[in-house]
């Protein structure tokens, strides 16, 4: 087994002696303290330097729940070594995972309630840098999913918290939630007067399902889902979703490969026939503003 020194590795990585320090202190690089002292064993530096590069060559997406998203990346992923992965897991965990470098890309819809804009003053707050790109990808509609043929004649917010009507939420930390949250305490409605506030679906599907299956009168989300399972829909509110990369990961060729394939025209085509999408600005940098 061989021992090197910070300044070994240093040497070794072609890297400054400082930031191999940073990456112990961080946990990102694979080290040892003898006698106080950080030091590195050589066989499992060169692992790491492999996984690292196997990494590099794939894009890992986190953040909010959309069935567009997901079908452009296994559109992007066909005849590919499934170079992109995607982990749906809340708009906010999205910029958290992006910040810890467990992603390269975080997808968001995050409506500032104060700034009365999206995305770019959250992203401030979890970054808290303005070394990120933001890329528009598209803007859906959201609104009520309700059983088909409306039988309790729900026409708007203002309807929930009467008639006895029982409601499906979304999860906490997600966009969507977020969003509802706002759309109630603007229409000064207290949370605690809608039946199922505090139920909550994980996704835009399983929050459609839920109402299907006649768990819940009424849920909130994007009206391609109603579509598709034959729900009523009450739109209330169009939506920015975004994609936020780091500077460093944009200009990157898996990274630059992947936004590229926003441009192509089969693409495109595709794209149209998603119901509740607007496309039509999809690929355009919004951050930094030209």
């Amino acid at each position: 087994m061989e021992i090197m020194s910070a300044r070994d590795l240093s040497k070794y990585l072609k890297i400054n002696e400082k930031k191999i320090y940073k990456l112990a202190q961080e946990s990102r690089i694979p080290s040892m303290k003898i006698g106080g002292t950080v030091a590195f064993v050589k066989e499992l530096i060169d692992k790491w330097i492999l996984e690292n590069t196997e990494r590099e060559q794939q894009v890992y997406i986190a953040g909010s729940d959309d069935v567009l998203l997901r079908n452009i990346i296994d559109a992007y992923n066909k005849g590919r070594d499934g170079l992109v992965y995607y982990a749906p897991v809340g708009s906010i965990n999205g910029l958290k995972a992006l910040k810890q470098s467990s992603a390269t890309i975080a997808c968001v819809h995050i409506f500032d309630t104060e700034k009365k804009e999206y995305n770019l003053s959250y992203v401030d707050k979890y970054l808290g840098t303005d070394d990120y790109v933001v890329v528009h990808l598209f803007m859906r509609e959201q609104g009520l999913y309700l059983q088909k043929g409306n039988p309790l004649e729900i026409g708007s917010l203002g309807d929930l918290p009467g008639k006895g009507i029982s409601f499906i939420n979304r999860n906490q930390g997600s966009g969507t939630r977020l969003l509802f949250d706002f759309l109630v305490q603007e229409k000064r409605i207290d949370p605690a007067s809608i039946k199922g506030y505090s139920l909550e679906a994980g996704s835009h599907l399983e929050a459609g399902q839920s109402v299907l299956r006649g768990d819940g009168d009424a849920a909130f989300g994007i009206r391609y889902i109603a579509h598709i399972l034959g729900l009523d829909f009450v739109p209330l509110f169009r939506e920015n979703f975004e994609l936020v990369v780091s500077t460093e990961h944009f200009y990157s060729a898996p990274v630059k490969e992947f936004l590229a394939f926003f441009e192509q025209s089969r693409l495109l085509h595709r794209v149209r026939d998603f119901t509740g999408y607007d496309t039509e600005r999809m690929g355009r940098v919004v951050f930094p503003r030209a």
